[in-house]
């Protein structure tokens, strides 16, 4: 094989390695998976979501008492097999809490870890728990 060739070829290698770095195996309908923050998984032909990263944390820290609950807030990216990237937004409570993927459901079941007293989460720390389940008519 020619100089010319391989170059392109191994530039092709490497790029693939690099796009699925950081990627987990596609899950099954129903089954839940978890992400850390820039990890992505395929969802078949519904495209493929990433984990962006958590926006806001007001969840009521263990062995305090609140008024409120608190809310935990996650960006997701989804990019479809055909078509643009779409951020969206879901929360542990209050607001969306599911994103509809043609017949599909992608919920969030958990933001983890939950806070504690003292200090706080450190972004990387974060892990989003999900599930993609068949829409109810």
């Amino acid at each position: 094989m020619c100089r010319a060739a391989v170059i392109p070829l191994s530039l092709f290698a490497l790029w693939a390695v690099a796009a699925c770095e950081g990627d987990i195996s596609a899950p099954e309908t129903g089954e839940s998976f978890t992400l850390a923050p820039g990890e992505g998984v395929a969802l078949g032909a519904l495209g493929h979501v990433r984990f962006q990263g958590v926006v806001a944390d007001s969840r009521c820290p263990l062995r305090l008492q609140c008024v409120w609950a608190g809310d935990g807030a996650v960006v997701l990216e989804v990019i479809p097999r055909t078509g643009d990237a779409v951020e969206h937004t879901l929360h542990t409570l209050g607001g969306a809490k599911a994103i509809v993927l043609d017949s599909y459901e992608l919920t969030l079941i958990e933001l983890s870890p939950y806070p504690e007293v003292p200090g706080g989460i450190r972004p990387e720390d974060y892990r989003v728990t999900l599930a993609l389940v068949e829409a109810l008519d």
